[in-house]
């Protein structure tokens, strides 16, 4: 994306060849463009009554000076006008044709203080000049359109002068002088506004790459964070594998150990698990284990941490609970296991577990050596009978 060719902007109109791009670039500077012609528009108006005061100094009260004023008046009213329009609809500046339609009736103004004023033609040409220098440097607008104003006003300005008997032969060096500051101009606001665009283009590349970029590092967390899980989870039961059991035996002895507080393990294991899979099929084998999963963190409390550490073999790791306080909350799960069938393909399965629990050694820091004792309990308890608790010896 970085590397294609930039979008094509017209050397004369200073605009994208593209109307799509052109338009999402006036969409871009709408806000700014819109508060800048406001400024502009006000600053207009203000001149436009400001420069009374040294009519009527010079005019006094005629009806040339009313004359003027009323222009003057009407006019700061429309621009005025045109400023709170462009606070409501902002959209109405990036066109470019308010600004310019504006310019174009403004232009008559000077028409007439020539016809009225013929004494200061000098200063009135001067202030036309002025005018299209400002019609491209200060009032936001489009080049190709500023260039017809200011070609309308020139036109207007030469007429107007050869309706007061102006000699002809000196038309082309006036033409030539009120020309000079709109070509200074237009230059100038062509090259800000291509250089305004190659910006724009620029910048939403940079948006782009960066909203991709955002992407893919959102991708990436989600990739590491499945991974993670795959990693640390039975893809069975979702319960944590051994890898990961064994880390939270760590944390829970850690914790054990800093504030010396009991932890014990409790190992169970399905009953005749194998009869099972033999009569409803290995499918039906899974679904008891992902059940038997559901219950078991329905019944420990929520700080217990349970793991399938293979087969049909689970354990359950429970800090600050003494081998006594493990075996009721164990019992609770054997019970309720005991009593809630399974429902698989239309056949009603009923699966017990049997269940050794330990309690930590003092500094006992190995969960092999924990469930090696917890195993040695729950054979036991398989031994007599199954569908029970069995405590291994205390320490």
């Amino acid at each position: 994306m970085q590397n294609a060719p930039l979008p094509h902007i017209s050397l004369w109109q200073a605009e994208f060849s593209d109307p799509a791009v052109e338009q999402a670039f006036r969409a871009d500077v709408q806000p700014r463009m819109a508060w800048q012609l406001r400024t502009a528009l006000w600053v207009w108006a203000a001149l436009v009554l400001l420069f009374a005061l040294p009519d009527f100094l010079v005019m006094g009260g005629s009806t040339t000076f009313w004359t003027l004023t009323a222009y003057r008046g009407a006019t700061a009213v429309v621009l005025l006008a045109a400023a709170f329009a462009l606070r409501a609809r902002p959209h109405l500046a990036p066109p470019g044709r308010l600004a310019m339609g504006l310019e174009l009736a403004g232009f008559p103004f000077f028409f007439l203080y020539l016809l009225l004023r013929p004494e200061l033609r000098a200063t009135t040409l001067g202030m036309i000049m002025v005018v299209n220098l400002s019609l491209f440097v200060f009032v936001p607008g489009r080049v190709a359109l500023g260039a017809w104003v200011a070609a309308g006003g020139i036109a207007g300005t030469v007429a107007t002068l050869l309706f007061m008997g102006s000699g002809g032969e000196n038309l082309p060096g006036l033409v030539m002088l009120l020309s000079l500051p709109a070509v200074v101009g237009f230059i100038s606001a062509n090259r800000l506004q291509r250089a305004q665009r190659q910006e724009f283009v620029v910048r939403t590349r940079l948006q782009q790459t960066n909203a991709a970029l955002q992407e893919e590092i959102a991708r990436s967390a989600e990739l590491q964070a499945e991974l993670r899980r795959q990693a640390t989870t039975d893809p069975l039961t979702g319960l944590p594998n051994r890898r990961e059991f064994d880390r939270c035996f760590a944390r829970d002895a850690a914790r054990a150990d800093r504030d010396a507080s009991p932890l014990c393990v409790a190992v169970f294991d399905l009953d005749h698990f194998k009869a099972v899979n033999d009569q409803y099929g290995h499918g039906a084998g899974d679904e008891v284990l992902r059940r038997v999963a559901q219950i078991a963190r329905d019944c420990f409390r929520s700080v217990d941490s349970l793991g399938r550490i293979g087969g049909e073999e689970f354990a359950v790791l429970l800090p600050g609970a003494m081998a006594h306080d493990a075996a009721v909350v164990a019992q609770r799960f054997v019970d309720r296991l005991a009593n809630t069938p399974i429902e698989h393909g239309g056949f009603t399965i009923h699966v017990t577990a049997t269940v050794g629990v330990a309690e930590r050694k003092p500094g006992e820091s190995a969960l092999d050596t924990m469930l090696h004792r917890a195993d040695a309990a729950l054979y036991e308890g398989k031994h007599a009978g199954r569908n029970r608790v069995e405590m291994a010896p205390p320490a």
